[in-house]
C-alpha cells in the first residue's frame, strides 16, 4: 500500500484541490504541465467559464458562403445559446443578424434555411428586410403614434464581428476581437489544403447534426493530433479492407504539426512526385492541375518533397477538418473526401456535432458523388470511424463526472521526457516546409497546445 501511494502521487491533486471548491488556478497550472485534471471533461463550473470567457470571445465558424449563394439565401446557426440568421441580403452582402425580434424578443426566423427578402415575426408581425432593417410594424400610428412614439429606423442586432476566410464565415461576439486572419495566424497555411483546391472554391453539403453525451473538448483534441488511437480504436476498419492507412506503422511515420491557433496530423506517403503522391490518395489529374494553380510552391513541397499528406486537424476552439481516402465498397481504388465539423457545446457533458461534406466546386460530378459516399461511410452520422470514436468519448465523459475523477491527473505528456525534453526532435525546415512546429511519431504536443489555449482563454 505504501509503495502504491508513492507511485500514484504524481497523478493526484493536492489536498486542497479535492475539496468542494476547486481552485481553478491549480487546474490551469497542471494543464500547462501536460497533466490534465480528469474532471475538466465533465465540470459544470468550468463549462460556465467556457461560455463566459472562451466562446464569447473566440472566432466561431457559423457557415460557408456556398450555403447562401443567392441573394436572399439564409441559414440559421447558433453560437451556444445565441441564434443568428446568416443571410446574403438583397445587395449580395453577407450578414449575421441576432435572431430576436426587437419588440418582445420572439425568435424571428424558425426555419433552418431558405430564401427570403423579408423576415416576419410570428408573434406580432413586425417585419425586417434581409439586411436587418425594420420595415413593417402593424398599426404603427395607432399603437405608437407613428415615428413620434417609435421610430422605425431600427435594425436587428448584428453580430459584433463578422469575417470570412476561403468562404468560411466566422463571427465573434467580442466587439474588440483581433482580426480573423490574425487569430488564425499560420494555421491558414494548412487551412488552404482543406478549403482551396481550385479558384472556384468549395461547395459544402449539410450540416448533418447529431448529439453525443460527450464533452466538446474531447473531439477537438482527438482531431488535433491523436494518431495514437487509430491503429487500436479503428482496427476493424483495417481488418475489413476498407482503409489501408490506420496501420500502426503508417501512423507512426506520419507527422503532427501545430501552427498558431491550430494543428493536425499527416500521413507519410510513398516516394514519388507531387502528382504521383496526389494520385496515390485518389485525386484525378484534372483536379491535381487545378490544385497546383492555387496551392503555393511551399504548400506543394509539403506533399511533393516532404511526402506528408494532411489528414485530421482542429482550429481552436472547436472547428475540425478531416481529409481521408478510403476504398469504396466493391472497388480497389481509394477516393478522398473532406469534412468540416464543429463541436457545438450543449452542456459540460453533451455536444452537438455539426458535420459538413465539402468538395471542390470544379470537381467532376462523378468524383463529387463518390466522395460524398466515402464521407458518409467514414464520418457521417452513422460512419464507421464516427461510431468507434464516440464510444470512447462518451466513456471518458461519463467517468470524468464522478468524484474520483477530481482526484486524478491524466498524463498528456506523450512525446516528452521527465525533464520536458522531446522524445523526438522537431523536424527541420528542410524536412518539413510548413510553418509552425512539426515532428514525426506519436506524441501529444498538439493536444497540449490546444488545452494551453483553453487554459489561457478561461483564466484571463
Amino acid at each position: 500500500m505504501r509503495c502504491g501511494s508513492i507511485e500514484q502521487r504524481p497523478f493526484l491533486y493536492s489536498r486542497y484541490s479535492v475539496q468542494t471548491v476547486i481552485d481553478h488556478r491549480e487546474v490551469f497550472g497542471t494543464v500547462r504541465r501536460g497533466m490534465i485534471p480528469a474532471h475538466i471533461y465533465n465540470d459544470k463550473e468550468l463549462f460556465a467559464l467556457e461560455k463566459e470567457r472562451l466562446f464569447s470571445r473566440a472566432w466561431m465558424f457559423v457557415a460557408h458562403e456556398s450555403e447562401i449563394p443567392q441573394d436572399g439565401d439564409y441559414v440559421v446557426r447558433r453560437v451556444l445559446d445565441d441564434s443568428f440568421i446568416i443571410a446574403r441580403d438583397s445587395s449580395g452582402q453577407v450578414r449575421a443578424l441576432f435572431n430576436m425580434c426587437l419588440h418582445r424578443g420572439m425568435q424571428l426566423c424558425r426555419a433552418e434555411m431558405g430564401n427570403a427578402s423579408n423576415f416576419r415575426c410570428p408573434y406580432h408581425g413586425w417585419t425586417y428586410r434581409n439586411d436587418g432593417r425594420l420595415t413593417g410594424l402593424p398599426f404603427h400610428r395607432e399603437a405608437y403614434g407613428g415615428d413620434e412614439g417609435f421610430a422605425k429606423n431600427q435594425t436587428l442586432l448584428p453580430a459584433p464581428n463578422l469575417a470570412s476566410y476561403n468562404g468560411l464565415i466566422f463571427i465573434n461576439l467580442d466587439a474588440a476581437a483581433e482580426p480573423l486572419e490574425d487569430f488564425l495566424g499560420d494555421f491558414t497555411f494548412y487551412l488552404d489544403y482543406y478549403t482551396k483546391q481550385s479558384a472556384r472554391g468549395l461547395q459544402v453539403q449539410g450540416p448533418q447534426r447529431w448529439r453525443i453525451k460527450a464533452n466538446w473538448k474531447i473531439g477537438a483534441e482527438n482531431f488535433a493530433g491523436d494518431m495514437y488511437h487509430t491503429p487500436h480504436t479503428h482496427a476493424s476498419i483495417v481488418d475489413i479492407g476498407l482503409f489501408r492507412e490506420p496501420k500502426a506503422q503508417k501512423r507512426k511515420d506520419g507527422a503532427t504539426y501545430w501552427a498558431g491557433r491550430g494543428g493536425g496530423t499527416t500521413y507519410k506517403l510513398p516516394p514519388g512526385s507531387f502528382n504521383e503522391r496526389m494520385r496515390y490518395v485518389g485525386y484525378p489529374d484534372d483536379m491535381i492541375g487545378r490544385i497546383k494553380e492555387v496551392w503555393t510552391p511551399r504548400q506543394q513541397r509539403v506533399v511533393g518533397e516532404d511526402g506528408f499528406m494532411i489528414s485530421a486537424a482542429t482550429c481552436f476552439p472547436n472547428l475540425s477538418f478531416v481529409h481521408n481516402w478510403p476504398k469504396l465498397p466493391g472497388s480497389d481504388q481509394v477516393l478522398p473526401f473532406i469534412s468540416i465539423r464543429q463541436w457545438q457545446p450543449i452542456s459540460e457533458n453533451e455536444t452537438e456535432v455539426c458535420s459538413w461534406f465539402a468538395v471542390d466546386s470544379a470537381a467532376p460530378a462523378d468524383f463529387k458523388k463518390d466522395s460524398y459516399q466515402a464521407y458518409l461511410m467514414c464520418f457521417g452520422s452513422t460512419g464507421m470511424f464516427e461510431q468507434d470514436d464516440v464510444e470512447n468519448w462518451v466513456s471518458l465523459t461519463t467517468t470524468a463526472g464522478g468524484s474520483m475523477a477530481r482526484r486524478l491527473l491524466l498524463n498528456s505528456r506523450m512525446g516528452l521526457l521527465s525533464d520536458d525534453r522531446p522524445v523526438t526532435e522537431a523536424l527541420t525546415a528542410e524536412s518539413f516546409h510548413g510553418p509552425g512546429r512539426a515532428q514525426v511519431g506519436y506524441n501529444e504536443y498538439n493536444q497540449r497546445q490546444l488545452l494551453n489555449l483553453w487554459a489561457e482563454a478561461i483564466s484571463a
